[in-house]
This record gives C-alpha cells, sequence and structure tokens, in this order.
C-alpha cells in the first residue's frame, strides 16, 4: 500500500524529496505559489499545479526553467539533487501530450488577462520606475526582470488582439526602462537588447510615442560607446518619424536628448539650438503627464540638461544652468542629481574653481555610491584623474 507521500519504483528525486519533507501536494503547491509570487509570477490553478506535478514526480516530463528554479528554491536543493540535470549528449524526450498540456495551462492563465490587470501591470511598472529614481537600478534590478518575464510570458500566450495590444504596451515601458537601467549600471549588451524588446512590443502595441521613447533611448548605448554621430542620427529619425502624433512633452525631451548628442559631437551651435527649441514647446502642465508617464520633465530638468551639454562642451556658463536646477531639483531624483553634480564638477573644473570642483565631486560620490550608478562612477572617476 502507498501513501501520497511515498513514492515506488525506480528512483525520483522529485517525489523523493517531497516524501521527505513529509509534504502533501497541496503543501508543495502552496510553498511553489510564495515563491512565485515573491518572483513576481503568477501560476496556475490548483488543478492544473497538482496534474504538472504528477508529471514531473512520475518521471514522465522535466519541469521547465521557470518551475526548476521554483522547486530549487522550496526544496533548497540544487538541480542536480532534483534531478534535473541531463547527463552530456542526451537530453529529455518528452511526450508531446504533455508538452500541449502546459501551452494549454499557459495560454489558460493568459486568458485570465482583463483590463483591471494591465492597469496594475502597468502601475508595477511605474513604481519601479519611481524607487529606480530614489534608490538606483541595483536595488529594482530583480523585481524588473521579474516583471518582464512576468508580462512577457503572459503577452506570448494571450490570444485576445486588444489584450496583447494593451500587454505589448506594459512590455515596451517597461523593457524601455530596463534598459536605461542597464545603461546606469554599464550593462550596455544588455541595455541593447531590451531596447529591441521594447521596440518590438511598441510596434505591436501600435504606439509610437512608446516607440520614440525606446529607440532614442537605445541611442545612448551608442554614446556610451562613443557613436555619438550615429546616435544622433537615432534621435533624429526617431523624432520625426510620426512627429505630428508625438505629445508636446515627449518631443521636448527627444530635443533634449537631441541637443545632448549634439553636445557629444562638440557641435555647440546646435546643441543650443535644440535646447532652445525644447524649452519652447515644452507644455505648462508637462511635469507627471499620465498620457507618458515615462518622461519626467519640467524647466528644472532641462535646466540640468542645458547645464550637462555645456559641461560637456566644457563651457563654463554651464555652472548657472546647473546650480539653478540643483536648487529646483525634486529630492526624490537621487540618480539624477549624482549626475548633476558630476556636470557641476566638471563645468567647475573647466572654469579653473578646483577646490569646489572636488567638493561637488566627492557629493556625487556619496550619491553614486547609493544608487549604484557605474555609469556615473566612470565619469567621476576620469574627472578625477583630471584635477
Amino acid at each position: 500500500m502507498t501513501t501520497d507521500n511515498a513514492p515506488t519504483g525506480p528512483r525520483r528525486p522529485l517525489a523523493e524529496a517531497r516524501a521527505a519533507h513529509g509534504w502533501t501536494k497541496p503543501q508543495l503547491i502552496a510553498r511553489l505559489r510564495r515563491a512565485a509570487a515573491a518572483d513576481e509570477r503568477t501560476l496556475p490553478h490548483e488543478s492544473s499545479l497538482a496534474r504538472l506535478l504528477a508529471f514531473w514526480e512520475n518521471g514522465h516530463r522535466e519541469p521547465d526553467q521557470m518551475y526548476q528554479a521554483l522547486l530549487c528554491e522550496v526544496y533548497a536543493a540544487t538541480p542536480v539533487e532534483l534531478g534535473f540535470a541531463q547527463p552530456p549528449g542526451q537530453s529529455y524526450q518528452g511526450d508531446p501530450d504533455d508538452f500541449a498540456f502546459e501551452l494549454l495551462t499557459r495560454l489558460e492563465t493568459s486568458a485570465r488577462v482583463d483590463a483591471g490587470l494591465v492597469t496594475l501591470l502597468r502601475d508595477q511598472t511605474h513604481n519601479i520606475r519611481l524607487q529606480d529614481r530614489r534608490l538606483g537600478a541595483a536595488a529594482v534590478s530583480d523585481q524588473m526582470r521579474a516583471h518582464i518575464r512576468q508580462v512577457d510570458d503572459l503577452l506570448q500566450h494571450t490570444i485576445s488582439p486588444n489584450q496583447r495590444a494593451d500587454l505589448a504596451g506594459v512590455l515596451a515601458a517597461a523593457s524601455t526602462l530596463a534598459g536605461w537601467q542597464a545603461i546606469d549600471t554599464g550593462e550596455l549588451k544588455e541595455a541593447w537588447a531590451h531596447y529591441e524588446r521594447g521596440k518590438t512590443a511598441a510596434r505591436e502595441a501600435d504606439d509610437v510615442a512608446v516607440l520614440a521613447h525606446a529607440t532614442a533611448e537605445q541611442a545612448y548605448v551608442l554614446m556610451d560607446l562613443g557613436r555619438a554621430d550615429a546616435a544622433l542620427a537615432v534621435i533624429e529619425h526617431a523624432h520625426q518619424r510620426d512627429q505630428a502624433k508625438l505629445p508636446p512633452v515627449l518631443r521636448s525631451w527627444l530635443y533634449a536628448a537631441e541637443a545632448e548628442a549634439h553636445a557629444a559631437n562638440n557641435d555647440e551651435r546646435n546643441a543650443l539650438r535644440a535646447m532652445d527649441a525644447s524649452a519652447s514647446i515644452l507644455p505648462s502642465d508637462a511635469e507627471n503627464n499620465p498620457e507618458v508617464p515615462y518622461v519626467s520633465l519640467n524647466l528644472a530638468h532641462l535646466a540640468r540638461w542645458r547645464g550637462n551639454c555645456l559641461a560637456r562642451l566644457g563651457d563654463e556658463t554651464a555652472i548657472s544652468d546647473l546650480t539653478d536646477a540643483l536648487h529646483d531639483m525634486d529630492g526624490t531624483f537621487t540618480r539624477a542629481e549624482a549626475a548633476l553634480r558630476c556636470d557641476l564638477a566638471m563645468a567647475l573644473l573647466a572654469k579653473g574653481e578646483s577646490t569646489h570642483a572636488r567638493q561637488e565631486a566627492a557629493r556625487a560620490r556619496r550619491l553614486v555610491a547609493v544608487v549604484g550608478s557605474t555609469r556615473q562612477r566612470r565619469r567621476l572617476d576620469n574627472l578625477t584623474r583630471r584635477f
């Protein structure tokens, strides 16, 4: 006679692990759900999970990578201990019916997507964005990756065209945010991949604003690689394509990004022209615009951006813009303040005020340590060598 906890026959590591812990299937499922929730994942309903567990424990098929990670976490075991590792040169040949069942399960899960869930996912992206501004990319990187995996998985298995478009919009915005975070942590290859996924999702969402934003931000990868000329071409293309459909606040942002690319190309005249154009079309209610929540822009931000361009060009007049921007800056933009103080230190050094420049660099370095910005730390290291 056997029980729910007692495996028989050939060695089946998963069944043995559950038996060793003395868990019933419902108890294991409850633990899997808690582990998945901590990773921002949604699992299928009870009967589907129970059937999957039966397949895995009987050795009829092997869990996919997501479930393997969850099982390893719940059992506090390695993949080898749970029997996941395959001998060299061998691969698991599962029953096609089992794979079909898993696909049906994922389709069933994604069928639960509705307007309310899309709103929750969109809000989750924005919440991560707000945390990122204060704490830096490193503090939210795990949360960001889990969020993108969940949205991407739902999108891949959603059938309704309307729901697909909504999910694609969420994925585009999340991927673009992840791209900027990867730039900040110095992971340029990863950033490029995030932006490519974001642009693809934006096209499915038919959202020209998100597409323009993702395209222009991707140009910063090129700038960090020393390809400022290519970056400028990408930003100009993003701005000119579907220009009439872009919200004014986004167009203002695009002009400012264009100005930064001109400055990186040592073109002061066009950099200032683009900054003037940005200021001229910035709406009075631009900040926290729900139409483009991924853009936060006001006159203080533009002053910081103008100062950044002038500091890049070695123009000491940047000090005035940067000082004004620092005075008016929202204290929740920790990483932005770190970048601003880097710029201010550069401008002060260009003016010959090395003592004041060192002070600003020291303040910037403390903020960089808080947000973990590899990008700004490299700028400070280069600046320190100039002192």
